[in-house]
């Protein structure tokens, strides 16, 4: 009998997060951007991965419109006076988020909300974006995201255009990173679409072999190198991130 493990309480607020029952952890520590950069690269967070060898969903609580009380105190209300300064008034309920320009994040938007592990539908990278982009310092190198075309794609952009009410069907979304990191190819499969498949459209759209590198995921460690093998049978159903790595040569 499976087990389903309960998801994780994850509440993000105006100037930091909260996971579990706390502690409360701001944006501005090292520990918490390295979380949530885990979260925006597609990754588990490498800080649960002991407690959680094989992932966990999250139950995100989008409370970006708060701001959580560091020092224990509930938020002055209302306004108040500093003698010799103007009034300052309490900070407003919400906050306007600058959209992302990014062609993948609208590409993304059209599509069915990501599934997280056991069913549990999660919109996270939308808001932890948003969030972070406004409160810690961004790296100044980003990763170039690049749309693959591949069938499925072509079906639900069809799909939502001519019946937009009719029901979605399970498909995968893949996010593989390029060997030195510096781009994320995005896919949109079928479950029963195989590892063959994956490798042939990477291959074209990178101009390149497809023998030329291998696919794999550091969590947990596996070379994907059976091209008969479907996304579902290898466990990168409903979503997945992944790796490529520069084929080795036989021995």
């Amino acid at each position: 009998r499976l087990h389903v493990l309960e998801p994780i309480p994850l509440k993000l607020y105006r100037n930091g997060l909260m996971m579990f029952d706390g502690p409360f952890r701001p944006f501005r520590d090292p520990s918490t951007q390295r979380c949530l950069r885990d979260l925006l690269d597609g990754f588990f967070p490498s800080e649960l991965q002991r407690l959680y060898p094989n992932g966990v969903p999250f139950k995100v609580s989008d409370l970006r419109n708060q701001v959580y009380p560091e020092n224990g105190l509930d938020p002055f209300p209302g306004e108040g006076r500093v003698v010799g300064r103007q009034r300052i008034h309490k900070l407003p309920d919400r906050m306007e988020h600058p959209g992302s320009k990014m062609t993948p994040e609208k590409f993304l938007n059209r599509l069915p909300k990501f599934v997280i592990r056991q069913g549990e539908v999660v919109d996270i990278r939308g808001p932890i974006r948003d969030t972070l982009q406004n409160c810690c310092p961004w790296p100044a190198a980003q990763v170039q995201e690049i749309v693959v075309e591949t069938p499925a794609l072509a079906a639900e952009r069809e799909r939502s255009q001519e019946s937009p009410q009719s029901p979605a069907p399970l498909l995968s979304m893949l996010r593989i990173k390029s060997e030195n990191g510096e781009k994320a190819f995005l896919l949109m499969m079928r479950p029963e679409d195989t590892v063959g498949d994956v490798r042939t459209l990477l291959a074209k759209a990178r101009a390149v072999d497809t023998t030329s590198f291998e696919i794999i995921s550091t969590f947990p460690p596996t070379v994907y190198s059976d091209n008969t093998v479907t996304l579902q049978a290898a466990g990168l159903v409903p979503n997945a991130a992944l790796l490529l790595r520069t084929s080795r040569a036989p021995p």
